[in-house]
């Protein structure tokens, strides 16, 4: 058995790792849904502060075009939430609403695996082209450091994956 190269899956950094000054909330960079098999985002971010009135809502939103809020329609989705850094046990698989979760500052340094089956996509959005991850800070008292990372299942696996942008 030899190395798989992401051949099947497709790894692309979507929101890269910085510290985030937004008190609006952030968009990551979108997907194209149109070859997508499968859609993972790994939403991590580091300590938030002591205040335990810090929170972030990490949501998925689907829309026409990349980037775009325009048309945009929050859908719900699938998570895990990691361990604390050097765990390896994961949380129970949870339901989101589309309204997305909420973090606490007792989560900081952690990470949400979210799961998008785009299957299920047209039956809430008829029109969508493209996913994203949104987070929006509410009471954070000092600047967090929030990174994503896309986890796309291709519906054609090869050496070069058709794009997903």
């Amino acid at each position: 058995m030899g190395p798989k190269y992401g051949e099947k899956i497709q790894t692309v950094p979507l929101y890269a790792p910085q510290v985030c000054t937004a008190t609006t909330g952030v968009e990551s960079a979108s997907v194209k849904l149109e070859n997508v098999q499968w859609l993972s985002f790994l939403v991590y971010w580091g300590a938030m502060t002591s205040d335990s009135t810090d929170t972030i809502t990490v949501g998925v939103e689907t829309s026409t075009a990349a980037g775009s809020t325009t048309n945009a329609t929050a859908i719900p989705f699938k998570y895990r939430l990691s361990a604390v850094i050097g765990d390896d046990n994961q949380g129970t698989i949870t339901d989101a609403t589309a309204s997305g979760v909420t973090v606490t500052a007792a989560q900081a340094n952690m990470m949400l695996l979210i799961d998008v089956d785009p299957a299920s996509i047209p039956a809430l959005d008829s029109d969508a082209l493209y996913a994203n991850v949104f987070v929006v800070p509410v009471n954070i008292v000092t600047n967090y450091a929030l990174g994503v990372i896309g986890q796309i299942e291709p519906r054609y696996p090869q050496n070069e994956n058709l794009s997903s942008s």
